[in-house]
């Protein structure tokens, strides 16, 4: 029940999401500006906030990330071999690599994880190493992605490695992430009106996420390239946290840190991910199957590993 209690919140808002859109209740304006403002301006808060006030040992945070690290670059390595043999053509080979290690830990795994342990009598300084330990992912995943996109199938490279290097550091969420972290190991306190006003934005951010995700849910094109798309979604929310536990395993980490890191690796295929394929040539259609059918999907790894490990 415990573990319900937890994923039904979740589901609830993304379903909430998808009806509100479907009824015309609110429009597609309305939560493509909902996802622009948690994108640009609520998660960078929540971020900032959580990691700046954080009080908890940096480096066990450090060894999430390397786990998490080591895992999406392991799952990328064995879905770039599969892609050789599964697709022809470029653009959905290159989308099914990306789309089966590209997890959505901002939208959807700080808000499970938020509501898994933040009430966590225990361990109650979880949601704050989660927090740090998601920063470091983040830059990680962006410049694995667009190395990933930007290949053209003849071993170059449509992009610069400086491009690379400036698209993702200048993610919002990056640039929030690095900001806390200089100020936490600084020691610098955010003025109090600053502060409340970063937490209030980073609650607003959790449910504007998760309706935004509702609302980009789309079964229209689900049946093109089923069998690929599936093996793409079961990537992204069973191998990624399969691995996820080995290294956890193989480097010692503890079971509360190691459950912080499969929340993040057990989550849906990023709603970017159909961004990334629109603008890098990529299999835009390919990459919202697996979008959908990931978020179905990590309903049952979310499940899973909150049930082995709360």
């Amino acid at each position: 029940m415990h573990i319900i209690s937890i994923l039904l919140p979740v589901l609830l808002l993304v379903t909430l999401g998808y009806v509100l859109l479907r009824i015309h209740f609110l429009d597609e304006v309305f939560f493509r500006n909902c996802a622009k403002l948690t994108y640009w301006i609520g998660l960078p808060a929540l971020l900032l906030y959580k990691i700046a006030n954080a009080n908890v040992d940096f480096s066990a945070s450090w060894n999430i990330s390397l786990v998490m690290i080591f895992a999406t670059a392991a799952a990328a390595a064995v879905s770039a071999v599969i892609g050789r043999f599964a697709s022809k053509d470029q653009s959905r080979r290159k989308t099914f690599i990306h789309t089966s290690f590209h997890s959505n830990t901002s939208f959807v795994g700080l808000p499970v994880i938020l509501y898994a342990l933040g009430s966590n009598a225990q361990y109650p300084d979880l949601v704050d190493a989660a927090s740090i330990a998601v920063a470091p992912m983040i830059p990680f995943v962006h410049i694995l992605s667009i190395m990933v996109m930007g290949n053209d199938g003849t071993g170059k490279y449509g992009i610069r490695i400086g491009q690379v290097l400036k698209k993702a550091f200048l993610n919002p969420m990056v640039l929030a992430c690095l900001l806390g972290l200089l100020l936490a190991v600084a020691d610098i306190a955010i003025p109090s009106p600053i502060n409340r006003g970063l937490d209030s934005l980073g609650k607003l951010a959790l449910p504007l996420a998760l309706l935004s995700i509702g609302a980009g849910l789309s079964f229209s094109d689900i049946r093109n390239s089923l069998p690929l798309a599936v093996s793409a979604a079961l990537f992204n929310t069973f191998l990624l946290p399969l691995f996820g536990f080995l290294f956890s395993r193989l480097t010692a980490l503890p079971d509360h840190y190691t459950l912080i890191a499969l929340i993040f690796l057990a989550c849906p295929t990023a709603s970017s991910a159909y961004i990334y394929a629109r603008e890098m040539n990529g299999d835009h259609k390919f990459a919202g199957n697996v979008i959908v059918l990931s978020t179905i999907l990590s309903t049952a790894s979310l499940w899973l590993v909150l049930y082995f490990y709360l």
